[in-house]
């Protein structure tokens, strides 16, 4: 059998040598690149400045980069602490605001380093022959606890499944600013793994500096996340001691408060649910039985930090397109909003996915700075008294972009089959006219358990959003069944109907936006990653109403799925295990369906990734092609399921573009 070909950059060098001229008027793939990302905000402890990363990305070099700022609070005064470089992340001030630690990667392992906050050269605290995942700075600024791979671990010489390094906390002690002392394990000899999910925000030092709570699972990976648990190792003694061992359901993000008497944290009501379902508790450090904060209004809280009086907790939370930040007072009443206006499109909101510090209070309570953007308006720093919320924005690092012309985008609500009302966001042509109808691409996100925000459309994440709408068409991103933000029972609604309620909220969308006179009946097209990629290959076994379709990283096979992937997320919405559910696995599986197939769809994915395996992939693929339909399958070398290269990324973003521009120009002809 011929073996099956997958198209490497060799074969595209010489179109990246003539890559357009970004100073042309509009939007193209090459230009989306050239929006900067902001990330990793903070006060400094006085609260006089801001410290902020500011990513781009150098395509001829293929790097992502990121530069380090330290800003005052009116963005007049902003220097360069940490140049442009692929290496560093994490940046974390020291608790007496002189030194700033990170992680640096330069050498070929991630180890933390630290600089003057002033300005200056970097030095390494840690020599780890592993990665450091993760850090924390002590209160008193004597020591960080990080998060490593067991350093003794000796990999079997064969690939054994039962062999695996588990993650663990430890922690190197300081002497003005160097360390003092080799690194001590903090918790040896467990028999558990450091949770990874979140990074340092599985873990909180307690205010003297004397333990470390932190929670832990069975083993590495994100299927065992979900049966974690929370415990406090003493500093001194290395003494592990389980916190509530009594509450067996799911414990995590760990919050110590200020005055040491709680540890906030969130915690299931039950068995661990992908649909995402938590409340905020306390655990009284000095004993006492767990205290129960009001409930949320979506149940699905992000602990963010204690106030300074130890007598509330801020925490985000999914509202819709957008994120909401609140404060949650210890003594059981209600929350307070403090922002967050999702059906406000044209307000600055924190509307992207927390991949890192995106917002932060003041060390007095008095301000905020958040990371604020809209469908139209680039990311930037914000600031705000909290009190009094009327954000002003203090960076210029994506100003140019706001002369760049981009359409106006709105929600639109409608009627499911079911009578749920579903929610989307539609962006339009920049030269759209009242009247006529466009051609139409239906943009799928992942998940199911994420969301379309209102995110400034040239960077939201594996889709080409704004060089759609410049090329003419209007693009509808649905909120479908699952999504989060939209309550309890929104979430709750796929849970063993995966391929249902979804499908339906996408096509009764589509329907809707057709009977507007906005969208032209017969130029349709969708495009979908990870689930959405999954929604994407279901929806063209299901009708012929698109003319073509591109899928990143999506599921085909849940059989195969189950035994391959790295958790067990899709086997839960599909009501359990294939071994006892295997009718609806079959039923479900788009690869049972491909004799149905009439559209003309692009697949692609990382040769990598363990979440969707490329063998996912291969599988439609050849299934598809042996059913006659039109298919064409690329594979990313070196890509897993969120990480592309740079050079990876602009093709993944040009292909599914040409190949719905060529679909239409077809068509048209």
């Amino acid at each position: 059998m011929a073996k099956l070909k997958h198209i490497g950059l060799g074969v595209l060098a010489g179109w990246f040598l003539t890559l357009p001229v970004l100073a042309q008027e509009g939007w193209t793939p090459e230009r989306s690149l050239t929006v900067k990302h902001l990330s990793d905000v903070s006060f400094s402890p006085d609260g006089t400045g801001l410290l902020f990363g500011i990513q781009s990305i150098d395509l001829d070099n293929d790097q992502y980069l990121t530069e380090y700022v330290i800003s005052d609070l009116n963005g007049a005064s902003v220097r360069t602490l940490l140049p442009a470089s692929p290496d560093n992340s994490w940046p974390q001030w020291s608790p007496d605001g002189a030194l700033v630690a990170y992680l640096s990667s330069a050498s070929g392992v991630s180890n933390i380093w630290v600089i003057p906050a002033e300005g200056g050269t970097g030095q390494a605290l840690t020599d780890q022959t592993t990665d450091v995942q993760s850090f924390k700075w002590a209160p008193d600024g004597n020591a960080i606890a990080f998060v490593i791979e067991d350093p003794s671990y000796v990999p079997p010489p064969l690939n054994n499944a039962d062999g695996y390094a588990k993650n663990q906390l430890w922690m190197v002690r300081l002497s003005d600013g160097a360390p003092d002392g080799a690194a001590i394990n903090l918790t040896p000899d467990a028999d558990f793994s450091i949770s990874g999910w979140t990074g340092n925000w599985t873990y909180d030092w307690a205010p003297d500096g004397s333990a470390i709570v932190f929670a832990h699972q069975e083993r590495p990976g994100l299927d065992y996340m979900t049966e974690a648990r929370l415990s406090i190792t003493e500093v001194a003694t290395q003494t592990v001691t389980p916190m509530a061992p009594g509450n067996d359901h799911w414990q995590y993000f760990p919050r110590w408060s200020p005055d040491g008497k709680y540890i906030a944290f969130l915690n299931a009501p039950g068995e661990f649910m992908w649909s995402f379902l938590w409340d905020i508790k306390l655990l009284p450090v000095e004993g006492g039985d767990l205290v129960e904060l009001a409930r949320t209004k979506n149940r699905l809280p992000f602990i963010w930090q204690w106030a300074v009086d130890s007598q509330s907790v801020y925490y985000l939370e999914n509202d819709r397109v957008s994120y909401s930040f609140y404060e949650m007072p210890i003594d059981g009443s209600d929350f307070t909003k403090i922002f967050g206006a999702p059906e406000d499109i044209d307000a600055p909101g924190l509307n992207t996915y927390l991949t890192s510090p995106y917002i932060h209070v003041s060390p007095d309570n008095t301000q905020l700075a958040y990371i604020g953007q809209t469908s139209s308006t680039p990311p930037a720093i914000y600031l705000s008294d909290v009190d009094d919320f009327s954000p002003e924005k203090i960076s210029t690092a994506n100003d140019p972009y706001l002369e760049v012309p981009l359409g106006t985008s709105e929600l639109i609500q409608w009627t499911s089959l079911d009578g749920t009302e579903v929610e989307a966001i539609l962006s339009y042509p920049p030269d759209y006219q009242e009247g006529q109808s466009y051609p139409m691409v239906v943009q799928i996100h992942g998940g199911p358990n994420a969301v379309d925000f209102n995110e400034y459309l040239p960077v939201i994440k594996y889709f080409a959003t704004a060089n759609y709408t410049a090329a003419g068409y209007v693009v509808l991103r649905v909120n479908y069944r699952g999504t989060l933000g939209y309550g309890r029972a929104f979430r709750e609604d796929l849970i063993g109907n995966f391929g249902g309620p979804d499908y339906e909220d996408i096509m009764t969308g589509l329907d809707h936006v057709v009977d507007l006179g906005i969208a032209d009946p017969d130029q349709l097209f969708v495009v979908g990653q990870s689930n959405g990629g999954t929604l994407t290959n279901w929806i063209v076994t299901k009708t012929e109403r698109f003319k073509s379709a591109c899928s990143i990283a999506g599921e085909t096979d849940y059989i195969s799925l189950e035994g391959t992937n790295g958790f067990f997320q899709t086997s839960w919405y599909l009501g359990g295990s294939f071994i006892d559910n295997l009718q609806m696995f079959i039923e479900r599986s788009p690869i049972f369906h491909v004799k149905n197939v009439t559209t003309p769809i692009l697949i692609q994915g990382g040769l990598l990734d363990d979440n969707v395996p490329y063998t996912q992939l291969e599988e439609f693929y050849r299934a598809l092609k042996r059913a006659g339909a039109e298919a064409h399958l690329v594979g990313y070398p070196g890509a897993t399921h969120e990480s592309y290269t740079p050079k990876q990324y602009l093709q993944l973003l040009r292909s599914c573009l040409d190949w719905t521009n060529s679909h239409r120009a077809a068509e048209a002809n």
